[in-house]
């Protein structure tokens, strides 16, 4: 029993000591058919991003109005009347993206 005893703490041992060694590094040397192109990309459009804003410049503004028709007289509200505006916000342009050579 002693000698199964003393025979496992050797074994323990030497495996924590084999686990506690550092990482040996090795080298080696490979072939490889180097390629003339560094970098590859597709060139892509990108569209302009523009803000566009539908009640830009008012022309009438909102309010009420009376409509008459004979003897009836209703009163009936008159929408805002606006001109739309645009501003460019990033101009269009070609961008570059990699891809795979």
């Amino acid at each position: 029993m002693r000698k199964t005893f003393l025979g496992l703490g050797v074994l323990g041992a030497a495996m924590l000591g084999g686990l506690s060694t550092p990482v040996q590094a090795t080298t080696y040397v490979e072939t490889r058919t180097m390629s003339r192109y560094i970098a590859c990309f597709d060139r892509v459009y990108v569209p302009a991003r523009v803000l566009v804003n539908t009640r830009g410049r008012q022309v009438r503004a909102p309010g009420q109005a009376w409509e008459i028709s004979g003897n009836r007289w209703d009163q009936v509200r008159t929408l805002g009347v606006y001109i739309q505006t645009e501003r460019v916000i990033e101009q269009d342009h070609h961008t570059l993206r990699r891809r795979p050579c």
